[in-house]
């Protein structure tokens, strides 16, 4: 099967295509990032799950976890339980089939949307190779389940719509409520606002009107499954913990105005969020120059109208973060696809004005800049520092210039689809090359060592373990360690938590931290010190509460304590008498 045949109206060939690039953006090396924070939360929520069974009541760290639906976390928890809540690559493999199942959404959508199956490819090209599509499934996080789920339910809802029967009509509406239940399961409203109501707008300003009244009762049905699977757990815990649940709803709403506020034009560098496709996202957006060549107007001014309405809606909401983007880059792609099909009807049909060649000339020549300087790149940043083999950067080198002479190439023979695959190339072997050896560039601390460790100490493994002092203990800590750690005050409860042995976690030396009343009651032996900073020290992100004391607490009972006294005063009276 040659290129050619694979860029043809070939659903077999794009299939393989797509799924090659799926595994290697979403799945190959997807261990080497560090666990974030939103990581932490969830898998820390997921191994309790298993632990403690408590499924419907999930609990982060010993206190309840309410924020979130559940959904992503039992998805996380069931893989956990069958391969281990310390194998991270199948901790995170769920994103990576949601990343996937997200570029099939795509795929069915563009054909339900205007049947062009190289319309289709190109635009999950754009998307599969997408900087934050790309570490969004890679990452154990909620945002791409909401938001793959909510495409697959408009894929549905626009493909009922238009292309139905009586008998396809009832089942179409039944998965498209299915896939906005498991959505709002997943991350609540975030996709309804950021993904759903900006693709009805786009559509319901370009496309015809649709006579709803005759479509409400399978509209009615698609409600009802909606509610019952998006609702059971908000009403259940709503009943089961009336107060946690509404103190948890008043923070939530709090905190979208109150934390991370960022200024109303944050959001208006999202095609940056691209990556590799950042110059083709800012060029489609050029509204006069589309306007008028592009022959599918209706299409470009959907795909327009529905990134501009993503980007403003969330623009509106105070509390900011580029992760909250991954919405946008859906019809970002579309908008991007566009581009290319554009370029590649002109230049096919001979048709082509200046506009059209300057264009193209920008958006070819900064890929073949980008992949001739790659090299340059790489061994200022790896191979000097000595993160990577010298055998990796040669074939990465060997293959960035081979791409950067393919798409001057294609420049030269005005080769759209051509320029597509070589950045979507270069894209995967930046994913091949690069990403397995990052763990020097994320980790700059030379004195780094893992708290981690202490699951090796399997001596320790049937203790439970105290976070003591004035600093909290991170939840990135908490998935680190392995098990859940309470808080213990120790001046406001001097009395010791368990009678039994048990490990203490500090950022100061613990024993500053006891009264002398309370070491007197106690053997201290500190077991280590641990740095779980990525950063020097010095720097602005190095966070002294990364840094722990790990310290194990044994009690001495009084018959120990009596009989450590008695040795004391025969020691000093043996003293006594040498003198």
């Amino acid at each position: 099967m040659n290129i050619k045949s694979i860029l043809d109206n070939n659903r077999y060939g794009h299939g393989i295509l797509l799924i090659v690039v799926c595994y290697i953006s979403f799945f190959l090396f997807n261990d080497e990032f560090f666990v974030n924070i939103m990581e932490a939360r969830n898998f820390v929520t997921a191994r309790e799950m298993i632990e403690k069974g408590n499924w419907l009541v999930p609990t982060m760290n010993g206190e309840l976890r309410l924020a979130k639906p559940p959904f992503p976390t039992w998805i996380t928890a069931i893989f956990g339980s069958i391969f281990g809540m310390e194998n991270l690559s199948m901790l995170r493999f769920p994103a990576g089939i949601m990343g996937s199942l997200m570029v099939l959404f795509m795929y069915q959508f563009i054909i339900s949307l205007n049947g062009n199956r190289i319309k289709a490819l190109t635009n999950c090209l754009i998307l599969v190779s997408s900087f934050y599509v790309l570490y969004m499934s890679r990452t154990g996080t909620w945002d791409i389940f909401c938001h793959s789920f909510m495409l697959g339910a408009i894929w549905i809802i626009y493909s009922a719509f238009n292309h139905h029967n009586n008998d396809s009509l009832w089942i179409k509406f039944s998965f498209a409520g299915v896939l906005l239940g498991l959505s709002f399961l997943s991350k609540g409203p975030v996709a309804f606002f950021a993904l759903l109501l900006p693709f009805l707008i786009a559509y319901f300003s370009v496309y015809k009107k649709i006579n709803l009244k005759q479509y409400w009762k399978p509209i009615a049905l698609c409600l009802l499954i909606f509610a019952i699977i998006s609702f059971w757990w908000p009403i259940y815990i709503s009943i089961a913990h009336a107060q946690e649940a509404a103190a948890v709803a008043k923070l939530e709403s709090g905190s979208w105005i109150n934390r991370h506020v960022r200024p109303f034009y944050y959001y208006w560098n999202f095609p940056i969020q691209s990556g590799v496709w950042t110059i083709a996202i800012f060029t489609s957006l050029l509204f006069p120059y589309a306007i008028k060549n592009f022959k599918a107007k209706e299409e470009y001014k959907f795909a327009l109208i529905w990134t501009l309405s993503s980007v403003i809606l969330l623009s509106l909401i105070p509390e900011k973060k580029d992760r909250y983007l991954l919405p946008v880059l859906i019809p970002s792609a579309l908008l991007a696809g566009q581009l290319f099909h554009h370029l590649y009807l002109a230049f096919k049909n001979e048709s082509a004005k200046k506009a059209d060649h300057i264009l193209f000339g920008i958006n070819t020549w900064t890929i073949a800049i980008v992949a001739f300087s790659m090299p340059i790149i790489v061994f200022v940043m790896f191979l000097r520092e000595n993160l990577i083999s010298i055998h990796s950067f040669a074939l990465f080198s060997i293959f960035s210039e081979i791409i950067a002479m393919l798409v001057v190439i294609c420049w030269i023979n005005r080769n759209v689809r051509g320029m597509v695959l070589n950045t979507t190339a270069l894209f995967l072997i930046v994913v091949i090359f690069i990403i397995p050896n990052t763990g020097g560039i994320l980790n700059r601390n030379p004195h780094f060592k893992s708290i981690a460790e202490i699951r090796k100490l399997t001596n320790f493994h049937e203790y439970n373990y105290y976070s003591i002092g004035e600093d909290h203990l991170a939840i990135e800590l908490v998935y680190e360690i392995g098990k859940e750690v309470k808080q213990w005050n120790t001046l406001e409860k001097p009395d010791l938590p368990e009678e039994k042995p048990f490990l203490v976690i500090s950022t100061e030396n613990p024993k500053a931290l006891f009264t002398k009343a309370q070491m007197n009651k106690i053997k201290l032996d500190i077991i280590g010190q641990y740095d779980n900073n990525k950063n020097r020290f010095g720097k602005n992100r190095y966070k002294e509460h990364f840094k722990k004391y790990v310290s194990l607490v044994s009690p001495i009972s009084i018959a120990d304590k009596t009989f450590s006294e008695a040795t004391a005063i025969e020691m000093n009276k043996t003293k006594d008498y040498g003198n």
